[in-house]
C-alpha cells in the first residue's frame, strides 16, 4: 500500500510518498496559485511522478490554498483544490482531511468546506499525538506558524477555522520566508539609537535568517522583493533598504543589528502567543517544534520555558520540514491499515466458526454466500440494572432461545459507565481516556450477566466466541480487548454501546441485533447519534423494551433470519 499526502498551500505544495509506515521521499515545489491556476493539475502529476508513485497510490490532501486572493470565498477555493486533484489522478481514492482529523470524500470535503480548509495543522498534530501524549506542537512554516496543545494523547486545539485559530493563539501569521520586516516590528537599531521601519516589503524574514546563517538559501523559496537572489549580498541590501538605506551607507555590523533584531522581535511574538495557549494548559512542559523554522519555534519554546524536541527526530529532516503533507500520508495509511485488519478479523472468525460445525454439519446445504459466526446479537442495556427483576427475565429469555441458536451477549455500560461521564464533567478527562474506561464499564457488567446466567463464559476475541458456541454455552463479551486490538469507533460520548453493540453485529457476521431497553423506554433518541453509521445494512436491527422482551420475540427474529437465509 503506498499512499501519497499532498499540503496544497498558496504558494507552496508539498507532498509524501508513504508505504510501510515510512515516509519514503517528499518534494516541495513553490508554486503561486493565483499566478497560475491552470497549472496545478500538471504540478501534482510531475511532482507525483517525481516521487515514482505508483499508479494505484492513495491520495491523502490537506490544503490552506483555499486562502488564496484568487478566490472569494473558501468554499471555491476548497472546490478547485480537490477538483484539480481528481483532475490530475482520475479514478484513484482520494480523501480529504477534516479539522478534526477524519477522512472524507471529496464529495463531502467540498460540501462542508469548512471542515477541509486549512486542516494541515490537525494532520501534523493527530501524528504528533501518536508519540507525544502530553506536548505543545509548534510548527513554523514560510508563512505561518501552528501552535497546537495536545494532552492525554488528545488533540485540544480550541480553534478550528483560521479566525478562531487566530483568536486563540494558536494561529500566528508569522513564518520563516514570506513574513515582511514591518509586519514583525516596526523599530529597529540604527547607529547610536533606533528607526522606523519602512512599510513597503523591502525586505522578508528570510532576508533576516538568511543573514543570521539561520536559514540556508535554497529553503528561501519565495520571490524576493527586488527580484535578485538569494546571497548574503542581495539579503544585506534588501535589510538595508527597509531603514531606507543602502549598503554604501550601512556596513555589516549595522546589518547585523537589524536582522538581530527583527529575529528577536519574531521570537518574542511567537513566545507570547505560546505563552496564550499554555495558559490554558500548564501541565504541558514539552514542545514538539518543526518546519523550516523549527530553529524560531525552538527558541520560542526555550523562552517559554519548555522542554523541547524536534519532531525531524521522528521523522526525518525532510519530512518534519513537510510535516502536513506526511502527517496527512501516515494517517490515511494507517486508517486503510486498521480497516484491512478488521475485515481479516471477520475473515477469521467465520473460518473458525466454520472449523468448529460439528461433522454432522458436512451434511447440511452449504452455507451462505455472507457465512456468520452468531445468528443473533442481544445487547443488553446497563440501564437495566435498576430494574433486577426485568433483567433477570431478560437473561432468561435468552438463554431459553440460545439453546437452539447461537446466540452473542454484549453489555451496555450502565452505571460503570455513568460513573466516566461524571469524572468526565468534573474534571475534563481526555476523550481516549474516557472512551477506554467506559469500555472497561461494559466489561464489568458483562461479568455481573455472566454471573446470572448459568451456562454462560465471558468472551474477549473473534475466535473465543465459535469456542464457547461449540461447547452448547451462552458467550457474553467484554468488549475492551477486542476492541483495543481493532479500534474501529471515534472516542467520543456520540459513540455508546449501542454503536460498539451495531459494530460487533456486523464483525461476527450477526443478520439480527436486538438492542434490550428499559422498560417503558420511549422517545426518538433511544439509540446513540453514532448509531447509524456504525451499523450495516445487512444487520436487522429491533429495539424493544424490557417489560415487552420474552423468549417469543428473540424466537421471532431467529425465525425471520432462518427464512431469509434459505
Amino acid at each position: 500500500m503506498s499512499v501519497l499526502g499532498w499540503d496544497i498551500g498558496g504558494v507552496n505544495t508539498k507532498v509524501a510518498l508513504v508505504a510501510d509506515r515510512a515516509v519514503v521521499s517528499v518534494r516541495n515545489r513553490a508554486f503561486e496559485l493565483q499566478r497560475a491556476p491552470a497549472s496545478l493539475v500538471p504540478i501534482l502529476q510531475e511532482l507525483a511522478a517525481d516521487l515514482g508513485a505508483p499508479s494505484d497510490a492513495r491520495h491523502a490532501v490537506t490544503m490552506t490554498a483555499e486562502l488564496s486572493q484568487m478566490f472569494r470565498s473558501k468554499r471555491e477555493g476548497v472546490a478547485f483544490v480537490l477538483n484539480a486533484i481528481e483532475a490530475a489522478f482520475p479514478g484513484a481514492a482520494i480523501q480529504a482531511l477534516t479539522v478534526d482529523g477524519r477522512f472524507v470524500d471529496i464529495a463531502h470535503a467540498v460540501g462542508d468546506p469548512l471542515s477541509a480548509a486549512a486542516a494541515n495543522w490537525a494532520a501534523t498534530a493527530n501524528i504528533v499525538a501518536r508519540s507525544y501524549r502530553d506536548a505543545l506542537l509548534i510548527d513554523i512554516g514560510t508563512t505561518t506558524t501552528d501552535i497546537i496543545p495536545i494532552a492525554g494523547g488528545r488533540v485540544l486545539a480550541r480553534g478550528r477555522t483560521d479566525p478562531e485559530r487566530l483568536a486563540s493563539g494558536e494561529l500566528v501569521y508569522t513564518g520563516a520566508v514570506r513574513t515582511a520586516v514591518e509586519a514583525i516590528t516596526s523599530q529597529v537599531p540604527l547607529g547610536d539609537g533606533s528607526a522606523s521601519v519602512s512599510a513597503e516589503a523591502f525586505a522578508l524574514a528570510g532576508d533576516v535568517h538568511v543573514w543570521r546563517g539561520a536559514l540556508a538559501p535554497e529553503a528561501y523559496n519565495a520571490p524576493t522583493p527586488d527580484g535578485r537572489p538569494v546571497t548574503r549580498e542581495f539579503v544585506g541590501e534588501r535589510l538595508a533598504r527597509i531603514v531606507c538605506a543602502d549598503r554604501e551607507m550601512l556596513d555589516d555590523e549595522a546589518i547585523s543589528a537589524i536582522a538581530n533584531a527583527v529575529a528577536a522581535a519574531q521570537v518574542a511574538r511567537i513566545a507570547e502567543a505560546i505563552g496564550q495557549v499554555i495558559a490554558r494548559h500548564p501541565s504541558l512542559h514539552m514542545a514538539i517544534v518543526t518546519g523550516v523554522g523549527d530553529f524560531i519555534a525552538e527558541q520560542a519554546a526555550r523562552r517559554a520555558g519548555l522542554e523541547v524536541v524536534h519532531l525531524a527526530r521522528e521523522l526525518g529532516d525532510a519530512a518534519a520540514r513537510c510535516a502536513p503533507a506526511a502527517a496527512v500520508a501516515l494517517l490515511l495509511e494507517a486508517d486503510l491499515t486498521r480497516s484491512a485488519r478488521n475485515e481479516k478479523a471477520n475473515v477469521d472468525l467465520t473460518r473458525s466458526a466454520l472449523r468448529e460445525k460439528p461433522a454432522a454439519d458436512a451434511t447440511r446445504s452449504a452455507p451462505p454466500a455472507r457465512a456468520s459466526a452468531v445468528d443473533l446479537v442481544v445487547k443488553v442495556g446497563g440501564a437495566l440494572l435498576a430494574f433486577p427483576e426485568h433483567l433477570d427475565r431478560t437473561l432468561g429469555a435468552i438463554a431459553q432461545i440460545a439453546c437452539g441458536a447461537r446466540v452473542l451477549i454484549v453489555p451496555g455500560g450502565g452505571p460503570f459507565a455513568d460513573t466516566v461521564r461524571q469524572v468526565d464533567r468534573r474534571v475534563g478527562l481526555p476523550d481516549d481516556t474516557a472512551n477506554w474506561m467506559a469500555v472497561m464499564g461494559m466489561d464489568q457488567y458483562a461479568h455481573v450477566l455472566a454471573s446470572r446466567i448459568a451456562n454462560a463464559n465471558i468472551v474477549e476475541m473473534a475466535g473465543e466466541i465459535a469456542e464457547v458456541l461449540g461447547r452448547k454455552r451462552l458467550p457474553v463479551l467484554a468488549p475492551s480487548r477486542w476492541l483495543r486490538a481493532s479500534d474501529p469507533l471515534p472516542h467520543s460520548w456520540d459513540v455508546t454501546s449501542d454503536s460498539i453493540a451495531a459494530w460487533f453485529a456486523t464483525a461476527v457476521g450477526a443478520r439480527t441485533l436486538v438492542l434490550v431497553k428499559p422498560p417503558r423506554a420511549t422517545g426518538i433518541r433511544l439509540v446513540d447519534a453514532y448509531f447509524e453509521r456504525a451499523r450495516s445494512a445487512d444487520v436487522e436491527v429491533k429495539i424493544v423494551t424490557a417489560d415487552q422482551l420474552d423468549a417469543s420475540v428473540l424466537i421471532a427474529a431467529i425465525m425471520r433470519l432462518r427464512a431469509t437465509v434459505r
